[in-house]
C-alpha cells in the first residue's frame, strides 16, 4: 500500500525541511484547496477541517461573501494599503467604530488595529504601562497576573503569559525582571476554585498593574472552560483593587463559543481591554485591541505599518455580518448540541479520558501525548486509506481540538465525528 503522504507532498516537504525554519507544524498534509468544511491536499486527498487553523477560518473555505468583499474593495478603490499608519481610511474607521460600540469593553472605548493576536496582546501591555507611567505609578504597579497554562502569543512582550508549554514557549527567552513581575493563578475552574481563591487572597494587589486571561476558556491548554462563579470572584476582587482587566478572546471570539466577542458569554463582565484576532480577519492577518478610552496613548507612543489595512478591514466587516447571521439563525447552537451529545457518548471510548468545551470549541483528552499525536496522524492517513480524512490539531499536553467551521452542516459534522470515531478505533487496534 502506498505510504502517506503522497508523492507531491513528499517532494515539497523535502524543500520545507531544508529551507523553512523549524517551527510548530507537524502535519504531513499539504493543503492547496478548500470548499466549505472540506480540504484537499496537493495529491488530491480529501479531509474534513476540524480545527479551522485554531479558530481562524470559522466561516470555512471558499466562502463567497469573504471572497466578494476582498475583490470589491480592491476593484473599487485599487488600494491594497494606504500611506497613513493605522486605521486612517474609511473602511478601517467603520470597523473600529463597530467594535468600540458593540464590544463589552467599558465605555467609551477605542480600538487599535494590528495584524496578529500576539501584537494585539502586546498593545495591552503598552496601554497599561503608559497609563501608569504618566501617573508616575509604573514602578509601584509593576506586576501582572497571568494564569497557569495560558497562551497569549510568542513575541517577547507576551511571553510571560504564555505558559501552556513553558519549556519551549517561554523559558528560553524571558528575563529575570519578567520572572519577578509575573504572578500566576490557577485558571478559574471549579476544580481549581479553592486553590485560586487562596492564592489570590495572599497577593498584594496594590502592586499589580493588570490581569490577562483567556475567556471563556483556555485554548492551547487543551480547551479548559472557566467556571462562571469562580471567574466572577476573581473579577470582583481585582477590579476593586484597581487592576486592569484584559480579556483575551483571540481564539474564542467571533462566534466560536456562541457569541460575537467571546467574553460576552458573561453579561456581567466588562473588561477594560479585550483582544481579538484569528477569525476576525476571515483568514487574513488582523489583530484588534479594544480598550477603555482612558487608557489611550499620547501621540506617537504606539503605531504600526499594516494595522487598519483597508482590504482586511473590509473583510473583517463582512466576517462580523456573517457571524451575526449564524448566531441569529441558531446554527452555532446546533453545532454545540451535536458536539456535546456525540462527545458525551464518546467518553466511554477506551482512548478518551475527558471531553470538555463550550460552543463549537471542544477538547478531547487522550491518555498521553504519544497517542494524541498518533491519532492526528491516523486522521490524516484516512484520506488515503478510507477516502476522507480529518484534520485535527493538538492542544495542551495530550488533547486534540474539535473546532469545526461554523458554517458546517449537521450532516457533514456527523460525518466528521464518524471519521473521528473510526480514527480512535484504529488507534486502539494499534495498541
Amino acid at each position: 500500500m502506498q505510504n502517506f503522504p503522497g508523492p507531491n507532498a513528499i517532494e515539497i516537504l523535502k524543500d520545507a525541511e531544508e529551507f523553512y525554519a523549524t517551527s510548530t507544524n507537524h502535519s504531513r498534509a499539504l493543503i492547496n484547496r478548500g470548499d466549505g468544511p472540506y480540504l484537499w491536499d496537493v495529491d488530491g486527498y480529501k479531509y474534513i477541517d476540524m480545527h479551522c487553523g485554531a479558530g481562524v477560518t470559522n466561516l470555512g473555505h471558499n466562502h463567497q461573501p469573504r471572497i466578494q468583499a476582498v475583490c470589491k474593495q480592491i476593484k473599487e478603490t485599487g488600494i491594497f494599503h494606504t500611506e497613513n499608519h493605522n486605521a486612517f481610511n474609511p473602511t478601517a474607521i467603520e470597523l473600529v467604530k463597530f467594535l468600540s460600540i458593540h464590544s463589552p469593553v467599558k465605555k467609551p472605548a477605542k480600538v487599535f488595529l494590528s495584524y496578529s493576536g500576539a501584537e494585539a496582546n502586546e498593545a495591552t501591555r503598552k496601554l497599561c504601562e503608559a497609563y501608569h507611567y504618566h501617573l508616575g505609578k509604573r514602578e509601584s504597579r509593576s506586576k501582572t497576573i497571568y494564569f497557569e497554562n495560558g497562551f497569549a502569543g510568542r513575541t517577547h512582550g507576551v511571553l510571560a503569559a504564555t505558559s501552556s508549554n513553558p519549556a519551549v514557549q517561554r523559558d528560553p527567552y524571558w528575563n529575570h525582571c519578567e520572572q519577578e513581575n509575573s504572578l500566576y493563578l490557577p485558571y478559574p475552574t471549579k476544580k481549581n476554585s479553592a486553590r485560586l481563591r487562596k492564592k489570590l487572597s495572599e497577593l498584594d494587589l496594590s502592586t499589580v498593574d493588570r490581569l490577562l486571561i483567556e475567556l471563556p476558556c483556555q485554548g492551547e491548554a487543551g480547551i479548559i472552560p472557566a467556571d462562571e462563579q469562580t471567574l466572577k470572584h476573581v473579577y470582583q476582587v481585582t477590579q476593586n483593587a484597581g487592576i486592569f482587566w484584559i480579556a483575551d478572546c483571540i481564539q474564542c471570539g467571533i462566534g466560536r463559543v456562541g457569541t460575537l466577542f467571546g467574553c460576552d458569554l458573561y453579561p456581567w463582565l466588562k473588561p477594560d481591554i479585550l483582544t481579538l484576532a484569528k477569525a476576525l480577519g476571515g483568514g487574513l492577518p488582523i489583530g484588534a485591541t479594544i480598550f477603555h478610552s482612558c487608557l489611550d496613548w499620547q501621540k506617537d507612543e504606539h503605531s504600526n505599518t499594516f494595522g487598519g489595512n483597508p482590504v482586511i478591514s473590509s473583510l473583517a466587516l463582512t466576517v462580523i455580518t456573517c457571524i451575526q447571521e449564524l448566531l441569529e439563525s441558531g446554527a452555532i447552537k446546533a453545532i454545540e448540541n451535536i458536539l456535546h451529545k456525540r462527545l458525551h457518548i464518546l467518553r466511554r471510548h477506551p482512548m478518551i479520558q475527558d471531553t470538555r468545551g463550550v460552543g463549537a470549541m471542544w477538547g478531547v483528552e487522550l491518555p498521553d501525548a504519544k497517542l494524541r499525536d498518533r491519532l492526528i496522524d491516523i486522521g490524516e492517513e484516512m484520506a488515503m486509506t478510507d477516502g476522507c480524512g480529518i484534520k485535527l490539531l493538538g492542544a495542551g499536553k495530550k488533547s486534540v481540538r474539535l473546532m469545526p467551521p461554523l458554517t458546517i452542516s449537521p450532516k457533514d459534522l456527523r460525518i466528521a465525528l464518524d471519521i473521528f470515531l473510526i480514527a480512535l478505533n484504529k488507534l486502539t487496534d494499534e495498541q
